[in-house]
């Protein structure tokens, strides 16, 4: 296969934090698990379930800056080296909505990813950006990606985590290029609210 062989989608485990900005990639593995109809199954560091066609699917169960142990324990397991991992995360520099897949490059302060390069001693692995918009003003930044989604939202969230997995799916099955072309473009806006 051209793309990925596994995809890691982080966010902080727990019902408390299911519905907060931060969990964005969690969003994104429970639509592939859904869309392939698996179930993600619990195995310590990470729950994980394996998608028709053989990408492996998982997402850690440690805390979001301990993301990196889930990753290499992942790696490890599955004898895969950093540049065949995606990873899935929030991103508030992007607007909600937008989605920027890259090959590679510095943490940008996200925490998951900065312990991911720690843990694996490369920054040098595809990753899914998914835009959750900058943090209101006055309000702190790790308030922000900690914050439940607003209801108002909640819909716009929903299809970004569904274009997240096509992106997901379309980079496994063409490559990370074939992926950037369609789903690094503008934002797609339906026009109305529903």
């Amino acid at each position: 296969m051209p793309g990925p062989r596994l995809v890691l989608c982080l966010g902080n485990p727990g019902p408390a934090y299911s519905l907060t900005w931060h969990n964005a990639g969690f969003w994104t593995a429970d639509v592939l698990a859904a869309e392939a109809g698996v179930s993600l199954k619990n195995a310590g560091l990470f729950a994980a379930a394996r998608l028709p066609g053989g990408l492996e699917l998982a997402k850690p169960m440690t805390f979001m800056n301990e993301s990196g142990r889930a990753a290499a324990a992942l790696l490890r397991i599955h004898d895969l080296t950093p540049d065949e991992l995606l990873v899935v995360c929030d991103e508030t520099s992007l607007p909600l909505g937008s989605l920027r897949l890259r090959r590679g490059g510095s943490a940008g302060g996200h925490k998951g990813l900065s312990s991911i390069i720690s843990c694996l001693g490369t920054d040098a692995f595809p990753r899914l950006r998914l835009g959750i918009g900058q943090a209101p003003e006055g309000v702190d930044l790790a308030d922000y990606v900690l914050s439940k989604v607003p209801r108002s939202q909640e819909e716009e969230a929903s299809l970004m985590a569904h274009r997240a997995a096509d992106c997901v799916m379309k980079a496994f099955d063409e490559g990370i290029e074939g992926a950037q072309d369609i789903f690094n473009s503008s934002v797609p806006r339906s026009g109305t609210d529903m």
